[in-house]
């Protein structure tokens, strides 16, 4: 990949060519907020394939981090990425953003501090990011870290041990 490398998106088909892209480039930490958790982009084995294998490689120090707004829904489609955070729990959490962030919720994806794809509200797949980018990643960043520390678990999430 090269430096600053930029991203424009506007169909489910470029996006989710973005998505792995900048997915493929992660070492240690994803975030991702996206309200329904968009099984085009989300829900697809590439991209679960990749943060499991992220994951395995940074071991203790992997971290992926999930907002959506409704969990109900995706328990009940079946999304693939509930079941992968339950059996991989320590490294990975999904949580409902908080009432006051549902309001307009954006969508984006932060990878590490240095790389992002971003969809304003309400804009489909009409989108942009970069790669290895830090100074565009950081208002994002700060996004996330404040709606993640307002957000909560949802009980449908646990998992079960018996």
């Amino acid at each position: 990949m090269s430096d600053m490398e930029r991203f424009r998106t506007s169909t489910p088909a470029e996006a989710a060519e973005a998505v792995a892209r900048v997915l493929g480039g992660a070492r240690r930490r994803v975030d991702i907020l996206s309200p329904q958790l968009d099984p085009v982009l989300y829900d697809q084995q590439p991209c679960l394939d990749t943060l499991r294998a992220m994951i395995v490689d940074a071991g203790r120090y992997a971290s992926v981090r999930v907002l959506v707004v409704d969990v109900d829904a995706l328990v009940a489609r079946g999304h693939r990425m509930i079941e992968m955070s339950r059996r991989l729990s320590s490294f990975m959490s999904i949580r409902c953003l908080a009432e006051e962030d549902c309001v307009e919720p954006e969508a984006f994806l932060v990878v590490d501090d240095a790389s992002y794809l971003y969809w304003p509200t309400g804009a489909g797949y009409q989108g942009h990011g970069r790669i290895n980018d830090r100074g565009g990643c950081g208002r994002l960043s700060r996004l996330f870290q404040e709606c993640w520390e307002r957000s909560q678990p949802h009980p449908a999430l646990r998992q079960l041990h018996l």
